[in-house]
C-alpha cells in the first residue's frame, strides 16, 4: 500500500462545537470522533460510560409489524413514511457541558405496561455520555415543533456496536424490520439512510447496497457490514438502513475514508441489531448489574492485546532467552485492561497489567499453549460462565544502574486463576 492514499475506516459518530455551523471540522478533527487505521486495527479514543439512573424492572416490548410504507406509490412517500421513525441523539460527557457530540436513532418499539419507548443506536455514539437528549422528528420542517426527550442507557454492547435506549411516551413512528431470513439481502438493490450527518438534522441521501457480509475491523473487532454506496458522514451513526419498501436493513456505523476513497459507508445488518437489542431489552432491569442488559453467556476477558510470534518477542524483549515461545507457538502482549472484563473482576485482579505477556493457560488440568489451532478466542469460545481459567504470565521488568548504564530486563513467569464471568459492558462490577 503506498503511504499517500492513506485508508482507514471510522466510526462516525460527529463532534460538535458549540457553534454547528463549523461541525463540519470537527467531524474531521474531534477527540472523540474514533478513527481506525486498517494497517494496524488500532483505535484512539476515551470510552468509559456513564449512564443515568436506570430503573430496576423487566422489560417487553412491542415492535413493528406489517408493511411501513403499504400505501406509498413513489420513493418519497416511502420516506414519508419512515422518515419520523429515526431520532436525532446529542450527548454531553459531562454534567454541566452543552452537548458535545451528536447521532441518529431509530424507534424500536413500545414498553409494555409503561409509557415508554425503546430506541435502537450504536454504541459508540453514547457510550461517553453523561447526559442523553433525543429529538423526535416530526416530520415538519419547522424544528420549533421538535420534542427533546432524555433517555436513559438500558444495555451496550461495543463489540456489535450496539446501544439500547430507553425514553418517555409511546405511539412514536417504530420501524419495521425486515425478516432478513425470508428475504434475504439482494447486492444491488436500493438503500436509504437517514441520519444526522454533521448534526445538522434529519438527512436522506440515496444508494444501492454495494456489499454483503463485508468483514471491517473496528476497535479491535472484526465485524460483519453491509456495505453501501449511500453517502454517510459524521453524525449518521446509530440511523436507519431502509430498503425500497421502508422496511429496516441495517443501522449505520462506519465509513471508509481515505484521500482515493468515497462512497464506501457500513451498517450493521438489521439481523444482529435485532438479535443484540432484543438480547438487552431481555435481560436489562437485574439490580446486580446495574440494571443493564447484555448478551447472555458473553464472556470476555477486557483487556487489548495483540498476537505476537517468537521474532517478534525476540526483538522486542530483550535476553528473554528460552522462555521465548516455540517457532509454531504465539504469546499475547497485554496493552491495556478495561473495567469491564473478567480479569479485571476477578479477585486476581492487578496480576495481568499493561506489558504482560500470556503465554498460555490451563483450563480443566489441561495446559495449552497458542497457535494457530488454538488462540485467546477459541478458549473464550469454549469457556463458561464461571469457569476458573489459569492464565500463564510473563512479567517484564527493566532496570539501570546508571542513567547511561545498560538496562537489564527481568522476565517473572507467574500462574494467575481468572474466573469467567458475564460480560456487560458498562459495569465494572
Amino acid at each position: 500500500m503506498r503511504n499517500p492514499k492513506k485508508l482507514s475506516v471510522m466510526l462516525i459518530a460527529v463532534v460538535l462545537t458549540v457553534v454547528l455551523a463549523v461541525t463540519l471540522c470537527a467531524c474531521v478533527t474531534g477527540d472523540d470522533l474514533d478513527e481506525i487505521n486498517s494497517e494496524t486495527g488500532k483505535v484512539s479514543s476515551g470510552n468509559n460510560s456513564s449512564n443515568a439512573e436506570i430503573v430496576y424492572n423487566q422489560y417487553t416490548v412491542n415492535t413493528a409489524t406489517g408493511a411501513p410504507a403499504e400505501n406509498a406509490t413513489s420513493y418519497t412517500e416511502v420516506i414519508e413514511a419512515v422518515q419520523t421513525s429515526v431520532v436525532l441523539i446529542s450527548i454531553s460527557t459531562d454534567l454541566n457541558t452543552a452537548p458535545s457530540a451528536a447521532g441518529a436513532g431509530v424507534f424500536y418499539g413500545s414498553v409494555e405496561g409503561e409509557d415508554a419507548s425503546m430506541i435502537i443506536t450504536c454504541c459508540h455514539v453514547v457510550e461517553d455520555a453523561a447526559i442523553i437528549k433525543v429529538t423526535v422528528n416530526d416530520g415538519d420542517l419547522d424544528s420549533s415543533n421538535d420534542v427533546i426527550l432524555d433517555a436513559t442507557v438500558i444495555g451496550m454492547d461495543d463489540d456489535q456496536d450496539i446501544a439500547v435506549l430507553k425514553v418517555a411516551g409511546t405511539g412514536y413512528n417504530y420501524a419495521t424490520c425486515r425478516d432478513i431470513s425470508a428475504s434475504p439481502y439482494l447486492l444491488g438493490e436500493d438503500a436509504t439512510a437517514i441520519g444526522n450527518p454533521l448534526g445538522a438534522g434529519i438527512t436522506v441521501t440515496k444508494g444501492i447496497i454495494s456489499g454483503i457480509e463485508r468483514s471491517v475491523k473496528l476497535d479491535g473487532v472484526t465485524m460483519t457490514l453491509l456495505q453501501t454506496d449511500a453517502a454517510v458522514n459524521g453524525g449518521n451513526s446509530g440511523g436507519a438502513l431502509f430498503d425500497s419498501n421502508g422496511y429496516l436493513i441495517g443501522i449505520v456505523n462506519a465509513k471508509t475514508t481515505g484521500s482515493a476513497i468515497d462512497g464506501v459507508g457500513y451498517a450493521i445488518p438489521i439481523s444482529t441489531a435485532k438479535h443484540v437489542a432484543d438480547s438487552i431489552i431481555s435481560t436489562a432491569g437485574k439490580p446486580e448489574y446495574n440494571g443493564l442488559g447484555y448478551i447472555e453467556g458473553k464472556i470476555r476477558l477486557g483487556v487489548s492485546i495483540a498476537q505476537i510470534n517468537k521474532s517478534t518477542v525476540e526483538s522486542n524483549f530483550p535476553q528473554i532467552g528460552t522462555l521465548a515461545p516455540k517457532d509454531n507457538e504465539y504469546y499475547y502482549y497485554v496493552s491495556e485492561v478495561t473495567p469491564y472484563g473478567s480479569i479485571a473482576r476477578s479477585d486476581s485482579a492487578g496480576a495481568i497489567t499493561e506489558g504482560s505477556l500470556i503465554t498460555g493457560v490451563t483450563v480443566d488440568g489441561l495446559e495449552r499453549r497458542f497457535t494457530d489451532a488454538y488462540t485467546i478466542e477459541t478458549m473464550l469460545a469454549e469457556a463458561e460462565i464461571g469457569d476458573v481459567v489459569t492464565f500463564h504470565i510473563i512479567t517484564v521488568t527493566a532496570t539501570s544502574t546508571r542513567i547511561f548504564g545498560p538496562t537489564t530486563y527481568t522476565y517473572t513467569e507467574s500462574a494467575v486463576d481468572i474466573t469467567m464471568y458475564q460480560y456487560v459492558y458498562g459495569f465494572a462490577g
